[in-house]
């Protein structure tokens, strides 16, 4: 088998639920080994299971969520802004950001809730910090598009993301059609009401929390991108200082030449009029002797 069928198996495994993973991965090694595909069975049964971060946005990238959509279009925008070294239009862009950073995040959890997978405060939290690295780097916005997570990612805006081991499979893309996660419905006995009302007004007040802390987050990273912006201007302009000094110590250092060859120029020209005026006067003396002579 080739490198696509592997991709393919990939694809298939990590559009399962957690639960179903292990056996799963287990079942197609055993497939591609009776194939006589040694190899392959090999390479599958190394594919790690996905943590529930990285479940979680797989799941929102194979949903083709327009929130996940606008997340991504954003962070492009961002970058040419970046790029281009305009203010105005990261401020703009800026505000958009804990708007399209919550409602991603929050339908990442809404499908996981959907499918009777609950995620933890951390698992949520990286979520958030995953899909805040791919506002800045290209590169995490096309791994968070595989479907093939294989872990969280972070990023500081600056940087580029380490994207080491984050892949099952590099180069791997989501498929045309969406595969939708195999799973049993959750079973909403009147039992359970009481608990997931107390289970929901949990989660309000965590989303509160995390809104708070992301439009915090928002100022911070706006702060950050405009500090990015004033040092490269910086950067500029101490370029251009240092190869106008440069200039002038090389112009310096050709005056300071020019200043010692008249030095010397000078030098010699005082001792030659010095010569010239002590010859002159001994011709004074010579003049006046002769004509005291000619006049006694």
């Amino acid at each position: 088998m080739q490198r696509m069928e592997l991709s393919a198996v990939a694809a298939e495994l990590y559009a399962l639920l957690p639960a179903e993973f292990i056996a799963a991965r287990g079942a197609r090694a055993k497939e591609a080994k009776a194939s006589g595909d040694a190899e392959l069975a090999a390479r599958i049964g190394r594919l790690p299971k996905p943590t529930a971060t990285a479940w979680a946005i797989n799941l929102l990238a194979r949903s083709g969520a327009p929130e996940l959509e606008e997340l991504l279009g954003l962070g492009a925008a961002l970058r040419e802004a970046q790029a281009g070294l305009d203010p105005a239009r990261l401020r703009e862009l800026g505000q958009q950001r804990s708007r399209l950073l919550a409602a991603a995040a929050g339908k990442a959890d809404e499908l996981a809730t959907g499918l009777g997978v609950r995620l933890s405060g951390a698992a949520a939290g990286d979520v958030t910090v995953t899909l805040r690295a791919a506002l800045g780097d290209s590169d995490a916005a096309a791994a968070i598009r595989s479907g093939v997570l294989v872990r969280g990612l972070s990023g500081d805006g600056v940087d580029a993301v380490d994207l080491s081991g984050a892949l099952a499979v590099a180069g791997s893309t989501v498929p045309a059609a969406p595969a939708a996660p195999r799973g049993k419905p959750q079973k909403k006995d009147d039992g359970d009401k009481a608990a997931r009302e107390s289970l929901q007004a949990k989660a309000e007040d965590a989303e509160r929390a995390a809104g708070q802390a992301e439009a915090e987050f928002a100022e911070a990273e706006q702060a950050l991108a405009e500090a990015t912006l004033r040092r490269r201007k910086l950067q500029a302009a101490l370029k251009e200082t240092r190869e106008r000094l440069s200039s002038l110590e090389e112009e310096l250092a050709t005056a300071e030449q020019d200043a010692r060859r008249a030095g010397r120029t000078a030098e010699a020209a005082e001792r030659l009029a010095a010569q010239k005026r002590r010859i002159a006067g001994q011709a004074r003396r010579w003049l006046e002797r002769y004509s005291g002579r000619d006049g006694g």
